[in-house]
């Protein structure tokens, strides 16, 4: 009898595991099998500890990579190291229910190297702003955080629609973004940012061409006579070296000094990149006026 109730117990023990499990598809389409109340995740990209911080989760994050910058208290977590080649023995010690990842940034290698291990994987696959406004929604269903993400998705949405609202009364002016210049590195019409340029009133000269990111001679930009030239405010050069530099200083826009210094986080896909959407496009207002 009392063998029979231990059995009983178990079974009623794994029953209650079982339905404390639920399944759930990530954004390539990939069936995982999640608890119901996630309580441990590992970040594979800076752009996912944002966004899961900003949909209230941010106690649940146990792991992040290096670069990690936003939210500063991110920073605080156990860090799993490199961006492009985190260490599968870090992210084990943690114990997560669930590593969140980019399906187009974070290597197979990566991805199949936790699953080895018995973790599950979801995979963001996000493209442009829209991109990001469903990877919010994916990503609050996996961790059961679905009203926050909803809400999150909705104040950012306003906040894009205030921004272009504002650029519509306004002419149009023509950008370059170099985010190296030796060699001469831009964005493409792939990129995040190439759509948050056109969301704040500019257009990028560089939109057409179809890659994301642009290995590029620098006199090619020349035909093209972008109004502005824009840097990024931590680049480590600045409207002196592009002066001085062969091609560089053949700009119109380096000659008359109509260089603009953007925020870093427009590089980023996520909700912190609405902060220095908003900044640019005051930036860029001012500057037409001048």
């Amino acid at each position: 009898m009392k063998h029979l109730a231990k059995v009983i117990v178990l079974m009623l023990a794994l029953s209650l595991s079982a339905a404390a499990m639920r399944v759930v598809s990530d954004e390539t389409g990939q069936k995982l099998r999640l608890p119901d109340h996630v309580h441990r995740i590992v970040c594979l990209t800076p752009s996912i500890a944002d966004t899961l911080y900003a949909i209230g989760a941010g106690n649940e994050v146990v792991g992040i990579t290096d670069y990690t910058l936003y939210p500063p208290q991110a920073r605080q977590k156990a860090s799993i190291g490199d961006l492009l080649r985190p260490s599968l023995e870090r992210i084990a010690a943690l114990h997560p229910d669930v590593v969140f990842g980019v399906a187009s940034f974070n290597s197979a290698e990566t991805i199949r190297g936790i699953q080895r291990m018995g973790i599950p994987v979801f995979l963001v696959n996000a493209s442009g702003i829209e991109g990001l406004y469903n990877s919010i929604a994916s990503i609050g269903r996996a961790v059961g955080r679905e009203p926050e993400a909803s809400a999150l998705i909705a104040q950012l949405r306003n906040r894009e629609s205030k921004v272009r609202a504002q650029a519509q009364s306004a002419k149009r002016p023509t950008v370059f973004f170099a985010i190296s210049i030796d060699p001469c590195i831009t964005a493409g019409h792939r990129a995040f940012i190439t759509e948050l340029i056109t969301a704040a009133g500019a257009r990028s000269v560089t939109e057409d061409i179809a890659r994301e990111w642009i290995n590029l001679n620098v006199e090619a930009v020349i035909p093209a006579k972008p109004d502005f030239v824009l840097l990024l405010k931590d680049s480590p050069f600045g409207l002196n070296e592009m002066r001085q530099r062969a091609g560089w200083n053949a700009l119109e826009a380096v000659r008359r000094g109509r260089v603009i210094r953007i925020d870093d986080r427009m590089q980023y896909p996520s909700p912190v990149a609405f902060d220095a959407l908003e900044d640019f496009a005051r930036q860029l207002r001012s500057a037409a006026t001048r």
